[in-house]
């Protein structure tokens, strides 16, 4: 990913809250940056939740594909 491409969509989630989703920090002697804010973070860990509350859901589903691959047959 590109640096602008970053850049536009840190803009693009910080305008999505009524808070900020990360702060940046001006370059200069110590360097520019960015960080999560608490937002952030728990915006991050909420997702993360999610992520792991779909993976258990299709996970049957996705072992019985799995089982099915060419390469991988039974016996």
């Amino acid at each position: 990913m590109s640096y602008r491409r970053a850049w536009l969509l840190i803009d693009e989630l910080n305008g999505m809250f009524e808070e900020a989703v990360i702060q940046t920090k001006h370059g200069g002697m110590a360097g520019g940056g960015a960080e999560l804010t608490r937002l952030g973070h728990r915006l991050v860990r909420n997702y993360r939740a999610m992520e792991d509350k779909a993976q258990a859901a299709v996970n049957a589903e996705l072992s019985e594909l799995a089982a099915n691959l060419v390469g991988r047959r039974r016996g």
